[in-house]
């Protein structure tokens, strides 16, 4: 397991900065990512790239070490980013037992961040490495049932409370997928055929109702799509890639993890109601929270398809980009026929007490 794909890489499915200056993307070869993995982490091996949209991965499989990731970050990257997403997942490490997330290895002089100069760019680049976990991820085809969902549910919840306490300078930045900028990916609606744009004018619409004030804000993962939940023996094991780390409101992560579970899904709102039910028994949702979620759900899948409109129209001859567009369309002409109303009811249901719940469940 732990093919070569966009896990742990930087990087997700239908997302684009906008737009990302090109000259900000570091481009090293495979050689020049080998001898700095060896000159500053005394590594040796073999070395792969793998995808990135603005960042730059290789997998070094050394014989004798192990796998690692070598991240090297976009130019455009504060040092005191990558520090906030690195003290993220010592967070989360620390706290969370039973689900994984990367280590951050250090170099030979001891240092969590280290930099890297691109002869081709003609830029530094802060770059690090971390361990490879084993494992599938979601989007490589991991059996789905009840037992997943559970986890997934659970995961989210222990994760969301590790990093309910957790503070960092560079946590509050304003990121274009942060769901409350939803609008930044609205202004590429109008690159949409006319009856999807009128489609996702609406679920834009139900976002604008939302009273942020209401919910609960923390640190959040912010990204727990199909490439980034970690799968092994049919359950979450763990969670890939801290680069959209945000102060937003909590309820964003459960928002973005179930729109990715659902994708592909015959019933979505059903798996849902799973990983909602388990969530639920661990880091409970408020009355807010509650009603918040479902317009969430939908302004994620929103931002999706906008950001691949944009990602097409930008770059008409890389696929990777809009590799699960037809996914996300597919889930949202599912969840039209569900009137907000009862997606609220199936919510407020999978969060009720196990005896309320059940008497909701027979009438």
């Amino acid at each position: 397991t732990g093919g070569v794909s966009s896990r742990g890489t930087g990087t997700a499915r239908l997302k684009t900065l906008s737009p990302i200056p090109l000259e900000s993307i570091p481009r090293l070869t495979q050689a020049e990512a080998l001898a700095a993995a060896s000159e500053q982490y005394g590594l040796a091996g073999a070395v792969s790239a793998l995808p990135s949209e603005r960042d730059q991965n290789f997998l070094i499989a050394d014989a004798r070490r192990g796998k690692f990731i070598l991240k090297i970050a976009n130019s455009s990257d504060a040092l005191a980013l990558l520090d906030c997403q690195n003290q993220a997942m010592r967070q989360v490490e620390k706290t969370v037992a039973d689900y994984r997330v990367q280590r951050i290895v250090r170099s030979l002089e001891g240092a969590d961040i280290t930099t890297i100069h691109s002869a081709r760019s003609g830029s530094d680049h802060w770059m690090r490495l971390l361990t490879w976990l084993e494992g599938a991820v979601l989007a490589d085809g991991a059996a789905r049932g009840p037992v997943l969902y559970e986890s997934i549910g659970a995961g989210m919840a222990k994760i969301d409370a590790a990093l309910c306490d957790f503070s960092h300078p560079a946590m509050r930045r304003v990121l274009q997928w942060d769901l409350r900028r939803a609008e930044m990916a609205r202004e590429h609606a109008a690159l949409l055929p006319q009856a999807r744009r009128a489609h996702v004018e609406r679920l834009f619409s139900q976002w604008q109702e939302i009273d942020w004030t209401g919910l609960r804000h923390s640190a959040i993962h912010g990204d727990a799509n199909d490439h980034n939940l970690l799968v092994v023996d049919g359950r979450m094991a763990g969670l890939l890639d801290f680069g959209d780390m945000v102060y937003s409101a909590t309820v964003c992560d459960l928002a973005v993890a179930l729109a990715y579970s659902m994708l592909g899904e015959g019933e979505p709102l059903s798996v849902a109601a799973q990983v909602i039910r388990s969530y639920q028994r661990h880091y409970p949702l408020t009355e807010a929270e509650q009603r918040a979620l479902y317009p969430l759900i939908l302004a994620r899948l929103g931002m999706s398809v906008c950001y691949s409109a944009h990602n097409r129209a930008r770059n008409p001859h890389d696929a990777y980009q809009v590799v699960s567009e037809a996914a996300a369309w597919d889930l949202l002409g599912k969840l039209e026929c569900w009137p907000a109303e009862d997606a609220l009811a199936l919510i407020r249901a999978a969060c009720a007490p196990p005896d309320r719940a059940s008497s909701a469940r027979a009438q």
